[in-house]
């Protein structure tokens, strides 16, 4: 069973580290998440080269596809993050899920494996961040991916294809498609009806290319369907080398700074302070190695601000004595957000995966089939049919007109400030309608919390995420004890009347247009909410009272020129220090318009390069 190999790791990296008597290494790296053991990795192909990870949490058995979201709420794998009170999202607090644990979030998401289109990638480079562009991360991504097609009559029936040309197959991370589809209509619906909206087909969506309606795949193993990542792939033959100790149940507190400064007028990192088993703990980095923060978007920055790094007006506040002061650190914090419309779907199409959750002989039956078999909804991520559109495809010219009128007022407002010209990139791309905007994600199952699901029923959801908001946000310490949670606040719907309109003609587009055209149409029996052909108000009043994060924050210690608020250079080192980096998805300056495990896995194999 998968179940207890990962626990045989798991006692193997514990004995490991117990063992471990060394307090100096050439490499910490804090957080053993997707990135963190990318780096760790590759950094100890060097046998010359001594490497530690430093993770708070433990190894978890979250393999099987269709469970993913069990770990949300659980203290034990999810960090349970939640927003401050959100002004502009009828004053919510929202949760933000992130993994705890050994492989990070990628060891609890759904597992998409997708890449962004080529534009968003090269505006990196053109930031001022030479070298980081489409072609590097696609290098990077194919070399993370091990990529097996779908069968012909999956490929065929359910658009599970794409040009082989995009995808590696010789990297550590299995890549594949979901195979259940039931019920069995909706999926081909589904298209037929995006295409009749002008929404083509993509068969070629990790080309660079994402506009259209195609298949994600996901980092599962075609062969055993349970999740693919790096702590059972690239880990196990890794972990056995000398010269690299991964610590699990090792939070890390501070970076300790050595005092006054280096030749260059930077200060250094001597090391780090972690907390294990109750006890602070004290480990060093060799005078020519490096401290890499690859502890996440929300953690990154915290432990920045706890080591002295930061603006200086945040540190004083809290008595912390800038060492550096920063101004862009927690600053930038871009996330995806969304909200969803869930349907009744006709009786008789076949069983769907929702069934999972509320008939309990279904699930003791297809638990037992994915046991012995491999097989059934168990076997695959619910819901990876999906459209990546622009707004030109579902916003008239008058509107959008007046949309953009409007965000072009609000943007006076930043002329002169470090996101003048990441705001220009962004604007930019709302031209151009190869540069999706909104994603429609369509799962086969009930999300709208108000509606009681009769067991003897079928449901869909249609999902619509914006992926390039332009409000900013940010993400602070909170106190200064290093175990309290920061103080993350998304900003989301800041540049209210815009982004707040945009979500109401994405939520319009759904209930007016794709429920109302055929063939899906034929398969609805229910729109539930909200009722289709309401008015901006009662669309507004939904948005702004559903809106959930998607769970792709970046950009809180983002790689940008200094005086664009950026924190780390295109090398990833911390602006005003000698040897720290960062290296997880906090550095992405512009949010991409796609799921970002893939690219994390790839920044950190490039990463890898540059340090």
């Amino acid at each position: 069973m998968r179940s207890s190999f990962i626990l045989a790791l798991t006692l193997s990296l514990l004995k490991r580290a117990s063992a471990a008597t060394s307090t100096t290494f050439d490499h910490i790296i804090v957080g053993g998440g997707a990135a963190g053991l990318v780096l760790a990795e590759k950094l100890s192909r060097n046998s010359s080269v001594s490497v530690l990870v430093l993770e708070a949490g433990f190894t978890t058995d979250d393999v099987v596809p269709a469970l993913f979201s069990t770990f949300i709420g659980n203290p034990t794998i999810d960090w349970e993050f939640v927003t401050v009170p959100q002004p502009h999202v009828s004053n919510n607090v929202i949760s933000l899920p992130r993994g705890k644990a050994l492989g990070g979030t990628a060891a609890v998401n759904g597992m998409y494996f997708v890449r962004a289109a080529s534009k968003e990638y090269d505006a990196w480079e053109n930031l001022g961040n030479p070298g980081w562009n489409w072609k590097t991360v696609d290098a990077n991504i194919k070399a993370m991916e091990n990529f097996t097609p779908a069968s012909p009559s999956d490929a065929a029936t359910f658009h599970a294809t794409d040009i082989p040309q995009n995808h590696g197959t010789n990297g550590p991370i299995s890549v594949t498609y979901s195979n259940y589809w039931e019920p069995n209509p909706l999926i081909p619906a589904y298209f037929n009806t995006s295409n009749a909206l002008g929404i083509p087909t993509n068969t070629h969506a990790s080309g660079g290319s994402t506009f259209g309606v195609w298949q994600s795949p996901c980092a599962i193993d075609a062969k055993n369907r349970s999740r693919s990542y790096a702590v059972n792939t690239i880990l196990p033959a890794a972990e056995k080398r000398p010269n690299l100790v991964v610590m699990t149940g090792a939070q890390v507190t501070k970076i300790t700074l050595l005092p006054g400064t280096v030749s260059s007028g930077n200060v250094r990192a001597g090391g780090v302070q972690y907390l294990t088993n109750n006890a602070t703990q004290n480990v060093n980095v060799t005078a020519t190695g490096n401290v890499i923060l690859t502890a996440g978007t929300y953690q990154t920055p915290k432990l920045l601000e706890l080591s002295g790094i930061g603006n200086s007006a945040v540190l004083n506040k809290f008595g912390i004595t800038p060492r550096v002061d920063l101004p862009g650190v927690g600053e930038n914090l871009q996330d995806h957000f969304a909200t969803s419309v869930s349907f009744q779907l006709k009786d008789g199409l076949g069983p769907e995966v929702g069934q999972l959750t509320v008939n309990s002989t279904f699930f003791a039956e297809q638990f037992q089939l994915y046991l012995t078999k491999r097989e059934g909804p168990f076997a695959s991520v619910p819901g990876t049919t999906l459209a990546m559109i622009p707004f030109q495809t579902f916003i008239n010219a008058t509107r959008l007109t007046s949309l953009k009128a409007s965000l072009d007022k609000s943007l006076k407002a930043f002329k002169g400030t470090p996101f003048e010209e990441q705001f220009a990139t962004q604007r930019n791309f709302i031209e151009d309608p190869s540069v999706p905007q909104i994603e429609l994600v369509m799962l086969p199952l009930n999300q709208d919390a108000s509606v009681t699901v009769d067991p003897t029923k079928l449901y869909m959801t249609i999902a619509a995420v914006y992926m390039h908001p332009f409000a900013r946000g940010n993400v602070h310490i909170a106190s200064t004890d290093p175990l309290q949670n920061p103080l993350i606040d998304p900003n989301y719907l800041g540049i209210t009347e815009f982004e707040t309109g945009i979500m109401v003609e994405a939520v319009r587009f759904v209930t007016d247009k794709m429920a109302t055209t055929k063939p899906l149409s034929d398969l609805i029996v229910k729109t539930f909410n909200p009722a289709p052909g309401s008015s901006d108000a009662v669309l507004q009043k939904f948005v702004q009272s559903t809106l959930q994060s998607s769970w792709h924050p970046c950009g809180s210690a983002s790689m940008l020129p200094k005086a664009q608020g950026g924190v780390v250079d295109p090398n990833l080192k911390v602006y005003g220090t000698d040897n720290i980096r960062v290296a997880d998805a906090s550095m992405i300056p512009l949010e991409i318009g796609t799921h970002t495990m893939a690219t994390v896995y790839a920044n950190a194999l490039h990463a890898a390069d540059v340090i």
